[in-house]
């Protein structure tokens, strides 16, 4: 029984040891994405919404998609891989498999540096002011989210993935 205790904890130990540091960091959230969280939820809260919370996976997502689209100087929800929103989200492991409602949406902004539209509170209120995006943000079934912000040849770009999954 204790050999058995042993083994089990320091293969926890190997596999905590072999996690490269940056996948730890990834999911830690800038002071621009804490405010785009804290934004969103302030307008869910005003409706009477429950707060949304940071998803490991989403946040990953969101981050590469923002680059991605920084990268390549394009507004899109698709992948250079031609993969929508939904694919991309399960190869960065917001899994569908094992959950009966499994529902995801995105918003992306672009705007100049510097700019106000280039803020937190400047993407959110695009976001809040588009019929479309609103209903995003706003989804009633909404729990998970990741945000991530990119910066690159004088623009910044904003990707918000929310979603939900129900056993």
């Amino acid at each position: 029984m204790r050999t058995a205790l042993v083994l089990a904890l320091l293969s926890a130990l190997v596999v905590l040891l072999l996690i490269p540091a940056s996948s730890w960091a990834l999911v830690q959230p800038t002071s621009a994405e804490k405010s785009v969280l804290r934004l969103v939820n302030r307008e869910r809260a005003k409706r009477g919404l429950k707060s949304v919370k940071l998803e490991a996976s989403l946040v990953r997502a969101a981050r590469a998609h923002a680059r991605h689209q920084a990268l390549r100087g394009v507004l899109t929800h698709r992948s250079a891989n031609g993969d929508g929103v939904g694919r991309r989200l399960v190869r960065y492991g917001y899994r569908r498999s094992g959950f009966r409602l499994w529902s995801v949406g995105e918003n992306v902004a672009r705007a100049r540096s510097g700019s106000l539209p280039a803020t937190p509170t400047g993407a959110v209120c695009l976001w809040m002011g588009s019929k479309i995006h609103r209903r995003v943000i706003l989804g009633r079934n909404v729990r998970d989210v990741g945000i991530g912000i990119f910066r690159s040849g004088g623009q910044r770009f904003f990707t918000l993935d929310v979603g939900r999954r129900i056993r």
